[in-house]
């Protein structure tokens, strides 16, 4: 009510507005190891977003530890079954009152706008991400914010499109909760977001502890692209029951979520009586196959890249299945390669292997590689670390855990390699064919389109 659209010309040219490289890395030096002072772009205490602008702590406070030190980072309120209940409330009146009733024109206008302000919120989120995931800094700037900024383009497109694509626009409003964790990406989250405000709907973001800040900055975000405030808000944190309420809301529309099966599982159950929409992203594998006619120094490359992104791209584990007759010149290629990869604090801009995002996977990762394998002098004691490698895996041994380190398994032919794809979230094939479907990497923006389909009344 009182909001007006920006006007905009029938031809538009977008451009995302990026730091220099070298100065905004320069400007963020690593902490003192024992030091407290965090960034000013991330905050000591994260609040959930109360109705009225209020934030409160009406629950517990959860320490967010620190991938590097393994010490405090933050603090996160877990909030509360009813606040949680007042916030989807309060998100779905926004969306009736304030959103839903523009055309879908003025609504594609605002959200354009998300993707032109992205370029002001780029060191807060690549510098966050970095604290709270471990996730360096190098690969926020030149991946993470510029591919954000495209997927969120993109959903931003369909919001006067959606009956071509099978959705529909529901002007009585509703809220779709996104599950985010420290696996979801910039991209995924502003692709989702972007996608739910299309169709109408407002916005909660259920995020566990170590993306709770981010949370906290995407809302600002938005805000500043000229959304209604109180649209989109956060409710951090993991209590079981406020999760239960958020599923039950009476406005709740859809929900997209990332993380583990198990975790997954019991949404999806607890969703299911209703009938409400579940798009869903679990940890699986990502899986490549290099048969006998494959490039190798491609396959090199692409493997190396797999090594440095670790969990944050593939948050399953990397799994290598490779003919016999090129494995062993395949890890000669890789393993020296990936072994000199700089490990270091993800805020040192020559670092491509910054700490692994939990203990549990750092512990299983150090343990698949050589006793030879270390980690380099003067990092933070107690960290998350890993030295990145490649391990190579026997037909019935275990598959290396989510991080630096590939997995690497011989197999005979093609045909052997579709009975080790159980499971795999996504397949990569080199050299040939498998002679069938595969799953293929995931992309936001296509899981963006997902998402305004499942939001259909």
């Amino acid at each position: 009510m009182g909001l007006s659209a920006p006007r905009e010309s029938p031809l538009r040219v977008t451009t995302l507005d990026l730091p220099a490289a070298a100065d905004s890395l320069a400007a963020s030096p690593p902490p003192v190891p024992g030091t407290s002072t965090l960034p000013d772009e991330v905050p000591g205490l994260v609040l959930a977003d109360g109705p009225g602008g209020a934030a409160g702590t009406t629950g517990d406070l959860l320490d967010v530890l620190a991938p590097t030190t393994g010490e405090r980072l933050l603090r996160v309120e877990d909030t509360s079954p009813d606040l949680a209940r007042d916030i989807a409330a309060a998100v779905a009146g926004t969306s009736r009152t304030d959103w839903a009733w523009l055309s879908a024109q003025d609504r594609a206008r605002f959200l354009f706008a998300v993707s032109d302000v992205l370029g002001g919120h780029v060191r807060a989120l690549a510098v966050t991400a970095a604290l709270t995931t471990g996730r360096p800094l190098a690969a926020g700037f030149t991946l993470d914010v510029p591919a954000a900024h495209t997927a969120a383009f993109s959903a931003a497109g369909w919001a006067d499109k959606l009956e071509s694509v099978g959705a529909a626009h529901r002007p009585g409003g509703g809220v779709v909760v996104l599950l985010t964790t420290w696996r979801t990406s910039t991209a995924d989250t502003l692709s989702a977001v972007v996608a739910a405000l299309a169709t109408g709907c407002g916005v909660v973001l259920r995020a566990r502890p170590a993306a709770a800040a981010s949370a906290r900055q995407f809302v600002r975000l938005l805000e500043e692209a000229g959304l209604p405030a109180g649209l989109v808000r956060s409710a951090p944190g993991a209590d079981a029951a406020t999760d239960a309420t958020l599923w039950a809301h009476p406005d709740l529309v859809a929900v997209r979520a990332d993380g583990s099966a198990d975790d997954l599982r019991a949404v999806g159950v607890a969703l299911a009586g209703r009938g409400t929409p579940l798009l869903q992203r679990p940890d699986a594998p990502h899986v490549d196959v290099v048969l006998a006619g494959a490039d190798l120094e491609a396959v090199s490359l692409a493997l190396v890249e797999a090594a440095i992104g670790g969990a944050h791209e593939r948050p399953g584990g990397s799994r290598v299945l490779a003919h016999r007759s090129v494995v062993d010149a395949l890890v000669e290629r890789v393993a020296p390669v990936v072994s000199r990869l700089r490990t270091g604090h993800p805020l040192d801009r020559a670092t491509a292997v910054g700490p692994v995002p939990t203990p549990h996977l750092a512990r299983a990762a150090r343990e698949v590689l050589d006793a030879t394998a270390g980690l380099p002098a003067g990092l933070p004691a107690g960290g998350w670390w890993a030295p990145p490698g490649v391990a190579t895996v026997g037909r019935h041994s275990a598959w290396p855990p989510p991080g630096p380190v590939p997995g690497v398994r011989s197999i005979r032919s093609a045909d052997d390699a579709l009975t080790h794809l159980a499971g795999a979230g996504s397949v990569t094939v080199w050299g040939g064919e498998l002679g069938t479907e595969v799953p293929a990497p995931p992309d936001p923006r296509q899981d963006a389109l997902d998402l305004l389909r499942a939001c259909r009344g």
